[in-house]
């Protein structure tokens, strides 16, 4: 029933929460979202039709069978043989329903990924004049999803028609029966009862059958659901992990090294980095040279393979992740804002208790983000839609930095925050980081120089090390302009 479907639908997301990042860079979100809702409700419909069907069609199997065993010896014999060979025959067929069963499987998460993949990218289709090309790749793929489910629906009738030749087999009693009772080792009313009862054998064999077929149908996104088992996250929370109340935001990371694959390069190799309780510090580096990666490894979304991070002289590996968390604020390039109200969207953090609208109020107009939300029309009440479709660039930037600043965290960690806005939101943002510096720490990544020169410090990450460049560096226009030829800085 529906609560089957719910528990599945609960487990499979949970399952999905706890699973490594490195599951989701290779996996569309359509798959994972059609393996979580479709494929889960397959698994327990199998699951509903199996419990529902074995116990009791075993129970009738048993009994028949024990009651012509008693009756003849001889015809349960003859009975006996006429089974194997259809369960051998139903196995096969089984067989070749579980791959078809795969294949079917496969083509609609393929087709539900590319959906989930060109709906949101529609201007862009249209734009560039694709809905053309577009239209052929949806029907190329329609097409493979309706040839597979074709096969799998002529595979599961062809098993109950093979079941129905237990019949003939019926026949072949009554002839055998029949030489019995010419001979005088068998009585008329004793073969009546046995075919009887080999016909009450009929349907829960044939049920059965059926439950072997839902079975095989089934299997295929059983085994997709249990295969993102192998990637289940490796950051473990200890048992006795601690919940701190306040931190005061005093971050050290302490020989940290980390690579993502064992045969690739370390991204960060035996990196040392001391951040003060308040203080603002800026990463600058190539793409790829692993900045992003220090947030990651301070979230504890990745675990070091050597060294540890420390915040206020805690190993964050003996904190709650809860906890930490909840101590650090991201604003990240890649803006994430969900379907609903300017108001859940800044006050995400408290979604499921109770919003504070007057701390929502006060983190937007922080962010300088009240201006334009007081002009959407229900205000703080207003739908922004599916990521934050109806608003700016700009307005989805300062959206987010009000998010982090409702969150109120000791830490704060801004990554290429200013890339979407223009240079009087820039400016806006930051006069707002400013204010906050008191009892915050604030790390920077960005390759913006306007944004690297709000920090104290600056570092430059390359080859998985840490180099603090001067001030006087940056100030200075023969390295400044190295500096922009670089690319490291723009």
């Amino acid at each position: 029933g529906y609560a089957q479907h719910a528990l599945l639908w609960e487990a499979a997301l949970g399952a999905v929460y706890d699973l490594r990042l490195h599951f989701f860079e290779g996996v569309s979100a359509g798959d994972v979202a059609y393996r979580i809702t479709a494929e889960a409700s397959d698994l327990a419909v199998t699951l509903y039709t199996l419990l529902n069907t074995i116990v009791p069609s075993t129970l009738q199997l048993s009994a028949m069978m024990m009651q012509m065993l008693v009756i003849s010896p001889t015809l349960s014999l003859i009975s006996a043989m006429i089974v194997p060979c259809m369960v051998l025959v139903v196995t096969f067929l089984g067989q070749e329903l579980r791959k078809i069963s795969k294949e079917a499987h496969v083509s609609i998460a393929a087709l539900s990924a590319y959906l989930n993949e060109v709906l949101p990218a529609i201007l862009f289709v249209k734009a560039n004049n694709a809905q053309s090309c577009e239209n052929t790749r949806f029907k190329r793929l329609a097409l493979m999803d309706y040839n597979a489910r074709l096969k799998k629906k002529k595979m599961k009738a062809l098993i109950p028609q093979v079941i129905q030749a237990i019949y003939f087999g019926v026949l072949s009693i009554l002839c055998a029966g029949s030489l019995m009772i010419s001979r005088g080792s068998l009585d008329r009313y004793s073969l009546v009862s046995f075919v009887t009862s080999l016909l009450f054998l009929i349907q829960p064999i044939q049920d059965v059958g059926k439950a072997y077929n839902e079975w095989r149908q089934g299997e295929p996104a059983a085994e997709r659901l249990l295969a993102m088992t192998r990637f289940k996250n490796k950051v473990v929370e200890k048992p006795d992990a601690a919940d701190l109340d306040r931190v005061t935001g005093d971050l050290k990371f302490c020989d940290v090294s980390f690579g993502y694959n064992d045969d690739m390069a370390l991204v960060l190799n035996a990196l040392n980095l001391h951040i003060k309780s308040g203080e603002i510090v800026a990463i600058v580096g190539p793409s790829g040279g692993g900045k992003t990666t220090l947030v990651k490894l301070l979230l504890r979304l990745y675990d070091p393979i050597s060294g540890c991070i420390l915040i206020d002289n805690h190993n964050i590996q003996n904190i709650r992740l809860a906890s930490l968390r909840r101590h650090v604020s991201v604003v990240s390039q890649d803006i994430t804002l969900f379907s609903g109200t300017v108001a859940e969207n800044i006050g995400y953090r408290d979604l499921t208790t109770k919003i504070d609208m007057d701390r929502v109020k006060h983190a937007a107009q922080t962010a300088h983000a009240d201006e334009f939300i007081k002009k959407l029309p229900e205000g703080y009440k207003t739908n922004i839609g599916p990521r934050g479709s109806t608003l700016s660039g700009g307005q989805r930037q300062r959206l987010a930095i009000a998010r982090a600043f409702y969150q109120n965290s000791s830490i704060l960690i801004l990554d290429e925050a200013t890339s979407s806005l223009d240079s009087k939101s820039e400016l806006l943002v930051r006069q707002a980081v400013e204010r906050l510096m008191q009892n915050r720490t604030v790390l920077v990544i960005s390759h913006r120089l306007e944004t690297v020169m709000m920090a104290k410090r600056v570092f430059l990450l390359d080859n998985g090390k840490l180099k603090e460049l001067p001030q006087s560096t940056l100030l200075d226009g023969h390295h400044k302009d190295s500096l922009l030829s670089s690319g490291l800085v723009i």
